[in-house]
């Protein structure tokens, strides 16, 4: 059997071994790395939670309120009705106050941009991270019609700005990087939420009962 002499010494790594090492270590830590930075699956996950309950929501207050969601609030009562579109997202979320669902539940987690109210009398649309579509349908085919979804829209390749948006199916729709990459989520009016990647809004929104909708954007 060898063995080492006197003055033999173990060597260490070699330049090339080192550089491998490194290189397996730099990998390792890129595929970590979405999940790391908040967008990977378990974020994604809990973005659609948010939103299945924020849709549960709309849809007990329509049950209550003759099918109407509170975007979209009947001005006067008339014949025919006549609909105000507000331009803003927190009032019509205050009003889910009565379902006991959390202020927190309005901000996606991985939303850096947007913190959580501690209550409903705090809330504003800097606490908020999802849009409405005021024009979604109660009962006419829900299971196609978006009511709400991540507030990182784009049209035409610009982003969507805060307040009253006009979407219509000749619009070239997609998501921002902002909060999630490569998509964002949607929630229907059945009370389902789909993960709907960028290349896939287009078909979604051209699916729509209208023609134009009208999103309120936080």
């Amino acid at each position: 059997m060898k063995t080492l002499s006197g003055n033999g010494k173990a060597s260490g790594l070699t330049l090339i071994e080192l550089l491998v090492v490194i290189a397996v270590i730099a990998i390792l830590a890129a595929m970590l790395l979405p999940a790391k930075s908040g967008r990977g699956p378990n974020y994604r996950i809990r973005c659609m939670s948010n939103l299945k309950q924020i849709g549960l929501g709309l849809y007990m207050y329509a049950d209550d309120n003759a099918g109407n969601y509170p975007m979209r609030a009947s001005v006067a009562n008339s014949e025919t009705p006549v609909f105000f579109y507000s331009d803003n997202t927190f009032s019509v979320f205050k009003k889910l106050s009565a379902y006991s669902i959390q202020p927190a539940t309005f901000v996606c987690p991985i939303d850096k941009s947007r913190q959580a109210a501690t209550n409903y009398e705090a809330l504003s649309d800097l606490n908020i991270s999802y849009f409405l579509n005021a024009d979604a349908p109660h009962t006419n085919n829900p299971s196609q019609s978006f009511i709400a979804g991540d507030r990182n829209l784009a049209a035409n390749g610009q982003s969507v700005k805060k307040g009253l948006f006009v979407m219509t199916t000749n619009l070239d729709m997609s998501w921002t990087r902002e909060i999630h990459s490569m998509g964002g989520n949607l929630a229907f009016a059945d009370g389902h939420v789909e993960w709907v990647r960028t290349n896939q809004l287009n078909s979604v929104v051209q699916r729509q009962l209208l023609t134009t909708n009208h999103i309120v954007v936080p």
